[in-house]
């Protein structure tokens, strides 16, 4: 069984189990979504047509991510009046992976949102990561003092050598090599 379904101003010809990019729908990943605007339906020989739209018919897909399309460059060039203006463009898409398709009964067919467990393991990745972040960064600050508390006692070794060297040396007098008279 086949359909022929309207979204974002363009027609799909979409079968079960097909994978789709349409333009971008308000759904999360892992939602549910029916779409209800069915042109053609159609089984072997047998073929349903609307007039604009099949009555009671709905397509139920599954929306796999959010995503991008390639970009678009745009180049607006006047000739001959030193004018030019460069434009880029990415459209946003959605990727929708068609679950059942209903010839009658699609206005019983209800979308079911995405389960809240990938909220709860992010939320316990992220807990882990704090806690290794906080560990990691105490024991750099152990070191840390480790390290600064030794450069400061080589530090005071260094200039106590220098002064006792600086002690133990006698001033020289600078004798004249003049004769004073």
């Amino acid at each position: 069984m086949y359909a022929v379904l309207k979204t974002g101003g363009k027609q799909y010809r979409v079968e079960k189990e097909d994978v789709v990019l349409v333009e971008k729908l308000d759904a999360n990943d892992g939602d549910q979504v029916v779409l209800n605007d069915i042109l053609m339906i159609g089984e072997g020989k047998k073929v349903t047509l609307g007039s604009p739209l099949v009555n009671d018919a709905a397509v139920m897909a599954q929306v796999i991510r959010q995503t991008r399309g390639p970009k678009i460059t745009m180049i607006y060039k006047r000739r001959r009046k030193n004018s030019r203006r460069k434009q880029g463009h990415k459209q946003n898409l959605t990727l929708l992976k068609i679950i059942d398709i209903a010839e009658t009964g699609g206005s019983k067919l209800s979308p079911k949102k995405a389960t809240a467990k990938s909220t709860e393991t992010k939320a316990k990745v992220t807990a882990k990561s704090t806690e290794t972040k906080a560990k990691a960064t105490a024991k750099s600050t152990e070191t840390k003092a480790k390290v600064t508390a030794k450069s400061t006692e080589t530090k005071a070794k260094v200039t106590a050598k220098s002064t006792e060297t600086k002690a133990k040396a006698s001033p020289k007098t600078k004798s004249s090599t003049t004769k004073d008279k």
